[in-house]
């Protein structure tokens, strides 16, 4: 999602090697493709049949019960409504006809993840005990999972009182570097979760992390360092997403993975190889989309893609010199021309605020019917547009942000937060377009 949601992701796993306990034995096992999303001739199978869906993010199904769990509240009330909350949104998603979702499932390192992951017992009671309900609320109903697994979180930097704290191995050491501590760990924490839930048909596919691709040549003119981080340059970040992709893949061949990468700023490819913010061309563009796909072990080409008040998320130079939109469409048309399909892991509209900030009132200005929040009247006509050009691109699976979150700054959030009995009108829009979607790809 927008960056401050990624930071957040961010503060994740900093884990420690023990041996690992083998997978549930109420997993499913030996899959074969059959019972996994495959891909053939660029298009997706689910047991055989044509996939694809307009869904949503329920990123925080696993955070809440993980945070509960670590807290000591798994016997009490509390948690049972917490487990009753997400059962409820899951129940929801299927009756209105959606089959897939992605959620995060890296708890955060400021919740004091690493001591429960070194421990055999509070791994076990704690950690795998909110992965597995989640999955089982999952299956229960008939839900199946992107599963995120936070790969970038596995740094020296923690988020204390007194402010952050960086320490040897940062985000370039962890990205850039196979053999640092970091890239390691968390090698060793894939093969746990990977090898525990790969026989689970629940798994739609591994993602790698989120928006790493943000983190990427930022600030080049101060040697790839932002906010006091070693960041990596977009090679790096290339052979960081084949290198874990290949990991997931020795533990499990089977199920498909994805970048979990954003879309591309609009001057991506002159950051890297100018250290300049340049707008790019169209084909610079692709060039940096090549880079980071078309040799890597990665199985699709997954931005996230957020719209504003003008309908673009970022600009390009076009042929002729002038700005045109990066949109979906050149988005479906890049990632065909490297051989993946395009998943549009996350997508939502960009609501302002309405109060007195310059930028705001200059939103509105322009755009005196835009919203600040779904549950907003004027909000629905933001949202088919969106949808619209979603169903005209075609790509083969997009998931908005969010539905029904009981994470608690994002119910504060003016925007993100779609729910049933809440946000109807939206929630008609996307269903509408799902169908279309569905409709036009031959998926039933």
């Amino acid at each position: 999602m927008q960056k401050w949601i990624t930071t957040l992701a961010t503060l994740a796993l900093c884990a420690s090697a023990l041996t690992f306990p083998a997978q549930p034995a109420s997993a499913a096992r030996g899959l074969s493709k059959n019972d996994v999303l495959t891909i053939r001739q660029g298009k997706f199978f689910l047991h055989g049949k044509r996939f694809a869906e307009i869904s949503f993010n329920k990123f925080d199904l696993f955070w809440n019960l993980y945070g509960l769990l670590k807290d000591g509240k798994g016997d009490t009330q509390e948690y049972r409504d917490a487990v009753a909350s997400q059962d409820q949104a899951l129940r929801e998603l299927h009756e209105m006809g959606f089959h897939s979702i992605r959620f995060f499932a890296s708890p955060w390192a400021n919740l004091g993840f690493l001591p429960i992951f070194d421990d055999p017992v509070k791994r076990e009671t704690v950690f795998h005990k909110a992965e597995d309900t989640a999955l089982d609320l999952c299956d229960k109903n008939d839900i199946k999972v992107i599963y995120s697994l936070g790969s970038a979180c596995f740094t020296d930097t923690q988020l204390t009182p007194n402010g952050w704290i960086r320490g040897e191995v940062q985000e370039r050491e962890l990205v850039a570097d196979p053999n640092s501590r970091g890239r390691q760990d968390l090698y060793r924490y894939i093969d746990d979760v990977v090898t525990r839930y790969k026989n689970r048909k629940t798994i739609l596919m591994w993602e790698i992390s989120n928006e790493v691709t943000l983190d990427c040549d930022i600030m080049p003119d101060k040697g790839n360092i932002a906010g006091g981080e070693r960041k990596p340059n977009l090679l790096d970040v290339a052979h960081f997403f084949d290198g874990v992709a290949k990991r997931i893949k020795a533990d499990d061949p089977v199920h498909l993975v994805n970048s979990g990468g954003s879309s591309m700023r609009g001057c991506q490819w002159n950051q890297y190889t100018k250290h300049a913010w340049i707008l790019d061309t169209v084909e610079e563009q692709d060039k940096a989309l090549d880079l980071l796909y078309h040799n890597s072990a990665i199985d699709i080409v997954d931005i996230h893609y957020y719209v504003n008040n003008k309908g673009v998320n970022e600009v390009v130079k076009g042929p002729d010199g002038t700005n045109v939109p990066m949109n979906i469409e050149r988005y479906v048309q890049a990632a065909a021309s490297i051989g993946k399909p395009l998943m549009v892991g996350e997508t939502g509209t960009g609501g302002a605020v309405k109060n007195d900030d310059p930028k705001n009132k200059k939103i509105y200005d322009e755009t005196p019917d835009y919203f600040d929040a779904y549950t907003e009247p004027t909000a629905a006509k933001w949202v088919q547009s969106l949808c619209d050009e979603i169903v005209s691109a075609g790509p083969q699976l997009a998931y908005f942000w969010s539905y029904s979150t009981d994470h608690a700054p994002n119910k504060k959030a003016i925007n993100w937060n779609i729910k049933k009995g809440e946000a109807d009108p939206v929630l008609a829009v996307i269903l509408d377009a799902n169908k279309r979607l569905k409709a036009k790809l031959g998926a039933q």
